[in-house]
């Protein structure tokens, strides 16, 4: 599943690509994703300026000058750039797709369905956006804030980290990235963690996801960027997916959150 930086990734990609602002149509190729494609879509957003494209958490925001479209990538979404002159080209798992006044047009294929888009008028009243947690990458995201949600929790700190009320976009790939870097166990209980480690936990996280956005992502399975290119995280990956960890153990692999946790039990208590 795209997580925060291959999300980020498309959204510099599309702003980087962009020319003309305007939407000139919206067309449903198949309704059914996720959530089903609502048929107002193509008239509300027919002829509106986009005024901001950008992230929150996992969705992609186009703000237009009369509302919001919201865009989330599910397991296997991909946008891809496409030239007037293909638009008839369409693939078997082709959904949407929104022509611009230049012509180029943004084409969404999902071979899964479990992407979806949406439509409104207030984006941080949606059902999607509403409940969502600070942004890893801003100030509000601390030390101190990481440690008043872990307290008294019996839950797993990778499990913690993970949900999105409490801070989105860390996903399974960096929430073991991050807790190997702060040499933390990812199935240590949360009441047990200590504001140190908090602070070295929050520190992680925000490494790696930068780190992970300026290399283009983590392509694993499904994820390429705009251009159809993989991310190129993965081959920089210290412990997920791992057979040995760097002090010569081997990485251990268990289930939390029905997830695969890797970890190193002589590097992590």
């Amino acid at each position: 599943m795209p997580e925060l930086p291959e999300v980020e990734t498309v959204v510099k990609a599309i702003n980087r690509s962009l020319e003309s602002m305007t939407i000139k149509r919206f067309i449903i190729i198949n309704s059914k994703l996720r959530w089903d494609i609502s048929s107002n879509i193509p008239k509300l957003v027919k002829n509106r300026k986009i005024e901001n494209i950008y992230r929150r958490g996992k969705h992609i925001i186009f703000k237009l000058d009369n509302g919001y479209i919201l865009i989330h990538l599910g397991m296997t979404g991909i946008i891809k750039f496409i030239d007037t002159i293909d638009a008839k080209n369409r693939s078997k798992h082709d959904h949407y797709q929104i022509e611009l006044k230049d012509n180029k047009i943004l084409k969404y294929n999902d071979v899964r369905k479990f992407g979806s888009i949406h439509w409104t008028e207030n984006i941080h009243d949606h059902f999607l956006i509403q409940n969502l947690g600070p942004e890893p990458l801003s100030k509000e995201f601390d030390s101190i804030f990481l440690k008043d949600k872990c307290r008294n929790r019996n839950v797993a700190i990778k499990n913690l980290i993970m949900n999105q009320n409490i801070v989105v976009g860390v996903g399974n790939i960096y929430a073991c990235e991050a807790l190997y870097m702060s040499s933390i166990r990812p199935d240590k209980k949360c009441k047990y963690i200590t504001l140190k480690q908090c602070d070295d936990l929050v520190k992680s996280i925000k490494f790696v996801l930068k780190k992970s956005i300026k290399s283009g992502g983590t392509t694993l399975k499904d994820f390429k960027n705009l251009d159809g290119a993989p991310g190129y995280f993965k081959q920089k990956l210290m412990i997920y997916d791992c057979k040995i960890c760097k002090c010569g153990v081997e990485v251990k692999n268990i289930k939390l959150g029905g997830r695969s946790s890797f970890y190193c039990n002589v590097c992590q208590k």
